[in-house]
């Protein structure tokens, strides 16, 4: 009883933080909750994507093979696996894994979005100069990251826009310079356009939230009679 209510606990402290983008915060709880459910779906998967996202690649990758070998194969998790190799650099192997996620998406009822980004990235895993290129637009989209936490809104923009330019997979490149015009300069119907983007290639909670919002603030305008 106990230790179900600390997994409880845990596991909602992990998520929590995790859609946060707090990382290292999420790693902390999960780590926790491995102590207590060590081949958990949560645990290994979300641990396996913290740890992308925390460049340790050697850790992503133990948690996210583990997964597929208690839990089978599926499109989400060798497109996470692609994520880890393509990521590190691994580029011949991110193409791999990308392929078993395409090939399993075909054979089921996936969506035409994660069809689109998994293409793109395959084809950019099979040329180098298209490789080099988008590494180089996951490079602007971090910097773009670092300078909007400093307040520096216009020329993260400016990044994000580079990345984006750079890596035609890049949606969170469009949904970041979508937060930007809608959050900062108040360019909803701008906004829009680019969160449309980011969702033809990931229809995800965070770019869907985005793209209500801004609809919304477009239809308070027109309400008022603004332009």
């Amino acid at each position: 009883m106990l230790n179900n209510l600390r997994k409880w606990i845990y596991g909602r402290m992990a998520l929590n933080n995790m859609t946060a983008g707090k990382a290292e915060k999420a790693e902390k709880w999960y780590k926790k909750l491995e102590l207590i459910d060590p081949d958990s779906l949560p645990v290994l998967h979300n641990l396996g994507v913290i740890y992308i996202s925390l460049k340790n690649y050697d850790e992503a990758e133990r948690y996210l093979l583990r997964e597929i070998e208690l839990y089978g194969e599926s499109e989400i998790r060798y497109r996470v696996t692609g994520d880890l190799y393509y990521a590190s650099g691994r580029r011949e192997k991110a193409g791999k894994a990308y392929g078993k996620a395409l090939s399993i998406l075909q054979n089921g009822y996936g969506d035409k979005s994660t069809e689109r980004f998994l293409r793109r990235r395959i084809k950019q895993c099979k040329e180098v100069s298209l490789y080099k290129k988008a590494v180089e637009g996951m490079r602007h989209y971090e910097e773009g990251l670092a300078l909007y936490s400093k307040g520096e809104y216009n020329k993260a923009f400016e990044l994000y826009i580079k990345a984006a330019e750079c890596d035609n997979a890049g949606f969170m490149a469009l949904n970041a310079a979508g937060a930007v015009l809608m959050n900062i300069t108040g360019d909803y119907e701008k906004a829009k356009t680019y969160f449309i983007k980011a969702l033809e290639l990931a229809e995800i909670p965070l770019i869907q939230g985005n793209l209500a919002v801004a609809e919304h603030k477009i239809r308070e305008k027109e309400k008022k009679g603004e332009r």
